[in-house]
Parts: structure tokens; C-alpha cells; sequence
């Protein structure tokens, strides 16, 4: 009998073997349903090594390590932060608003338009996102909507959801942050 023979048998005994077949979809929900959409975000966001910034003290404490910051110069981040003193390129910090956070996944939507363009959510090495409570969603669906409206039919050049701190696995399956975007992301409530 030759390898290819052998390999043909194999074949055939494999293909007379009857496949399971799978379990059929339910209605079930894949996530477990957001009853407490603050507390959630909160935990999903720590679980991704996200900060979350609870006082204007401690915004005036984790503010203090970044001598060079960019901000996106909305009204809430001005407001909330003061304004930056250096550029995009230059920074250590980039502040920005956000579209929405979403609690099922403990993430964040931004946009050009809500972020002050792209770079400031991505160059510097730490990004701060300064949000209102109305600016949570229970979960993907809602958010989607909620872009939907927002922009209604005006969809802007870019819509990004961030899960927590850049990363990255692939080298030795070495988990790396920081390796695409910021490896420090921070939360602030104002209001």
C-alpha cells in the first residue's frame, strides 16, 4: 500500500464518520443584561486596565505627571481640564470628549468630531476621556443607535471603539501595551 493510498483511506473513513451537528441559535443574549449601567461600565473598564478618575482632586493629581498635554479644545475639556500647552506630536497626555461609553463592554466610542480629529486619542502615551454620565449606554446596540441619530445619515470619516489601553499579543504571545496607541487610558466624570 503507497502513502497516497493510505492517505485516501483516510479520507474515506473520515468522510463515514457522521459530523455532530450543532446546537441551533437561541434567543438568549450572548452579554448578561446591563441593569446598572454605571456600575458595569466601572467594572468592565477596570477588568481592561482602563483608570477611572472619580474627584476633581484626583483629576488635579493624575493631571500633575503629564507636564505635556494636548487637548481636543471643546467646551467640557476646556472647562473640565483647562487647556493644553503642547501639540499632538509633542504630548504625553492627550485629552478628549467621546461620543458615548458603552457599559456591556466597558468601552468608548470616539469620533473625529467628538475627539478634536484622530491623533489626540492615539499619539500620545496616555489618553484621558472627559464624558457626562448621559453619555452611557447599556450596551453595542444602543451606542450604534445612538451614532445613528447622532450624526443622522452624516456618518464622520472615522468612528473608534476603545477597549482599554493599547495591546498587543503578538510577539511570543507576550501581552505588550502600548504598542498601537496610548498604554494608559483614563476616565473623568464631569457632571
Amino acid at each position: 500500500m503507497t502513502s497516497r493510498d493510505k492517505i485516501l483511506g483516510s479520507v474515506r473513513d473520515a468522510m463515514r464518520t457522521l459530523a455532530i451537528r450543532p446546537v441551533p441559535p437561541t434567543s438568549a443574549p450572548v452579554f448578561p443584561p446591563v441593569t446598572d449601567p454605571a456600575q458595569r461600565f466601572r467594572e468592565e473598564f477596570l477588568a481592561l486596565k482602563g483608570e477611572i478618575i472619580e474627584s476633581p482632586e484626583a483629576l488635579r493629581q493624575f493631571l500633575a505627571g503629564f507636564p505635556k498635554i494636548t487637548t481636543d479644545d471643546s467646551d467640557l475639556v476646556r472647562q473640565t481640564a483647562g487647556p493644553g500647552n503642547a501639540t499632538v506630536r509633542e504630548a504625553d497626555l492627550g485629552i478628549t470628549g467621546c461620543d458615548c461609553l458603552i457599559a456591556q463592554m466597558g468601552a468608548i466610542v470616539v469620533s473625529p468630531p467628538s475627539a478634536g480629529g484622530r491623533a489626540p486619542s492615539v499619539l500620545p502615551p496616555a489618553h484621558l476621556v472627559i464624558a457626562r454620565r448621559d453619555q452611557l449606554i447599556p450596551d453595542l446596540a444602543g451606542a450604534v443607535d445612538f451614532v445613528r441619530r447622532r450624526y443622522d445619515g452624516h456618518w464622520p470619516s472615522t468612528l473608534s471603539i476603545i477597549a482599554g489601553p493599547s495591546r498587543t499579543g503578538d510577539i511570543e504571545k507576550i501581552m505588550v501595551l502600548g504598542a498601537h496607541g496610548p498604554r494608559r487610558l483614563a476616565v473623568y466624570w464631569a457632571g
